[in-house]
């Protein structure tokens, strides 16, 4: 069985839409079932989710619906592992995850659960050869990995940045052959690991910001240049994370820009927010000057490009 390739359509786009909502229906669905039964109660109830995803996902496979059980084998891998969470949690296995932070200290049946994860993961690939599910193996495998070498704070960031590095290079190695496919969601996890590190390190100061718009221009030309739209989307949050910085410095822009304290949650953590300002067409004017910028660098990278973009 070939990668399956999903040309973007309504009908992908409602198949993509329906799978995901599933997928978040069975966490949801998982998560109540966790606070309302005992632990031999959840065993069972994740047992039966399980079971369901898992017949659904290789009915459509067998019919031919080879997108639908891509994203139901998603569903299908979240329930595996609750359900053996929830085995092992029976058994009084699994830590307390109260006592500690994600990554701190050696909790080995938790290490169990993350490798178990990238081992799912890893076979719905193979088996279903669903590109989406790169993302789900990466994550596992960035987990697995971080808790294993590091305890948390400054050397989970570098941790992460290097295994962001690996995912490139991986990403960058399947890009030109029959699998190039899973390169894409290959670049997503290096993009988001790489520039997740980044921002642990710089997200307090002017200059951090300053670097983290620099990074975000980076992206803007490696993600031209290796033809993965992935990366401009995250160098355009990165730099539109800096405006939205300096916005809330010089203006009032919790009040003007309301809607931005949810899609760049780091704003939170700004100071320059709070009182009056005497000058806040400043924060709607940075906002104005990026997106000219963005619109500049779009049309300059349309012209780079073989053939031109002429309608941009």
């Amino acid at each position: 069985m070939n990668v399956v390739r999903v040309p973007w359509s309504s009908a992908s786009f409602l198949v993509y839409l329906g799978g995901l909502t599933i997928l978040f229906a069975t966490v949801t669905l998982l998560s109540f079932e966790a606070d309302s039964h005992g632990s031999a109660g959840l065993v069972l109830w994740a047992f039966l989710i399980f079971a369901a995803v898992y017949l659904a996902a290789f009915s459509a496979r067998a019919r031919g619906n080879f997108v639908t059980a891509g994203l139901l084998a998603a569903s299908t891998v979240v329930a595996f592992i609750v359900f053996l969470g929830s085995v092992l949690d029976w058994f009084g296995w699994l830590p307390d995850f109260e006592s500690g932070g994600v990554f701190e200290g050696f909790r080995f049946w938790l290490l169990v659960l993350e490798l178990a994860t990238v081992v799912a993961s890893a076979l719905a690939l193979q088996i279903f050869r669903f590109p989406l599910l790169v993302l789900l193996l990466a994550g596992s495998i960035w987990f697995f990995v971080t808790d294993l070498v590091s305890g948390g704070g400054d050397w989970t960031a570098i941790v992460t940045i290097a295994i962001g590095l690996v995912f490139l290079i991986a990403g960058i190695s399947v890009d030109d052959g029959p699998s190039r496919p899973y390169g894409f969601w290959l670049h997503v996890a290096a993009g988001l690991t790489i520039g997740g590190g980044l921002v642990w390190f710089f997200h307090d100061s002017t200059f951090d910001w300053i670097v983290i718009a620099v990074v975000g221009v980076g992206y803007f030309t490696l993600g031209t240049r290796m033809a993965r739209s992935s990366w401009v989307v995250l160098g355009a949050w990165g730099v539109l994370q800096t405006t939205a910085y300096f916005a809330d410095k010089w203006s009032d822009v919790g009040e003007l820009f309301f809607p931005l304290f949810y899609l760049f949650p780091f704003i939170v953590s700004f100071d320059g927010g709070s009182g009056d300002h005497a000058h806040n067409w400043l924060g709607p004017l940075a906002f104005a000057f990026t997106g000219a910028i963005f619109i500049g660098l779009g049309i300059f990278y349309a012209r780079q490009s073989r053939p031109a973009i002429a309608e941009i």
